[in-house]
């Protein structure tokens, strides 16, 4: 049976690639984007990939648009094997004195509350043996973060413990929920000095899904497949 995954953040970056490698492997993928008739990339993939790839309209700040995007896939199948919450935004230049609180709250809504309320939409799809993929950080991590991005930093560590106890509450149906750092990589947020290619990242990510057990749910892994300090 074809594997079925849904993503946020599918316009570019780590998104972009995690939907090119899908669809290398055969996957059927709904990628979710706030405007993709605005994605040329995703449009020409969805031309070149018109059996295998969908378009959802998604902001993961509004509440109804998630809701409309959960119907929108559950339109076209009756469930997922692979949910990936990839939307982030990251804020530069933060310090103590330019601490904006909008601006925090808003990266919360983003990178912390916005991926459960897609879990929440988008939970009656998830099946017995179902994978959660939080993309997280390893600036979210209490023992590995540095420098002085407050509203980040801390909005990974939450999404972090988010997921543990979204672990906890969907093991008695099976469902894995796990926490992945993607690596340093090449993107818009990532700048272009850092180390990895999207498409590594991406390859890395899909071969942790594919491996994951429901022993695993509540953990935090690198791209790589190894445990994160916490």
């Amino acid at each position: 049976m074809t594997p079925q995954l849904f993503l946020t953040g599918a316009n570019r970056g780590i998104g972009l690639a995690l939907v090119r490698e899908a669809l290398a492997r055969g996957y059927r993928v709904f990628a979710g984007a706030r405007h993709p008739d605005r994605a040329s990339e995703l449009q020409a993939l969805a031309q070149t990939h018109p059996q295998h790839l969908d378009l959802i309209a998604i902001d993961v700040t509004d509440n109804a648009s998630i809701a409309a995007a959960a119907q929108a896939v559950a339109a076209q199948t009756p469930r997922l094997d692979i949910l990936i919450n990839n939307a982030g935004v990251f804020p530069r230049g933060e310090r103590l004195t330019t601490l904006d609180a909008q601006t925090m709250l808003h990266t919360f809504h983003v990178n912390s509350v916005g991926p459960m309320m897609v879990i929440q939409h988008f939970r009656p799809l998830l099946h017995h043996g179902a994978k959660i993929l939080n993309i997280s950080s390893q600036l979210g991590s209490l023992t590995r973060a540095g420098g002085t991005s407050y509203s980040y930093n801390s909005s990974k560590a939450a999404l972090n413990m988010l997921t543990r106890i979204l672990a906890q509450e969907l093991r008695s149906v099976r469902i894995i929920a796990v926490a992945v750092h993607p690596g340093w990589v090449r993107t818009d947020m990532g700048g272009p000095a850092a180390p990895l290619a999207p498409a590594t990242s991406a390859r890395g990510i899909l071969d942790l899904a594919q491996r994951l057990r429901l022993r695993d749910s509540g953990e935090f892994f690198t791209w790589e497949g190894k445990k994160h300090p916490w």
